[in-house]
């Protein structure tokens, strides 16, 4: 019915026409990207307690494929960042952070309010 070059036509449009379609960026996706983020950040690698790792909310931000996260976790330890060569306080401490990401890019990750965790840095002062 169609020839060879017919047919490979379709299947070029057919190919060319899905590679056209976006897909969107879903609140499921927003749930691994946090999780994984804050499993492999600083504060949460240096001593966080796996078990412990949970999302408390997720809510759609002020732009399509925008979701705010707050994850909850506890640490062994007091503090934030990388702490190997700090004096800490073994003493459990639990912590929340709130992630901001836009289509699957963190764009912000502060926990307690107090720590920045992409720029490993205090932001009361």
């Amino acid at each position: 019915m169609y020839s060879m070059y017919g047919r490979i036509c379709i299947l070029l449009l057919i190919f060319v026409t899905g590679g056209c379609v976006s897909q969107s960026y879903t609140e499921e996706d927003a749930r691994h990207d946090a999780l994984e983020f804050i499993s492999n950040a600083p504060t949460f690698s240096f001593d966080g307690i796996k078990k412990t790792l949970a999302i408390a909310s997720i809510e759609p931000a002020d732009c399509q494929g925008c979701y705010t996260v707050t994850v909850q976790f506890t640490c062994r330890n007091t503090g934030y960042g990388k702490r190997a060569s700090l004096f800490v306080v073994n003493r459990p401490t639990e912590h929340v952070a709130t992630i901001h990401i836009e289509q699957g890019e963190i764009t912000r990750a502060i926990i307690d309010n107090q720590w920045d965790e992409l720029n490993q840095k205090s932001i009361t002062g």
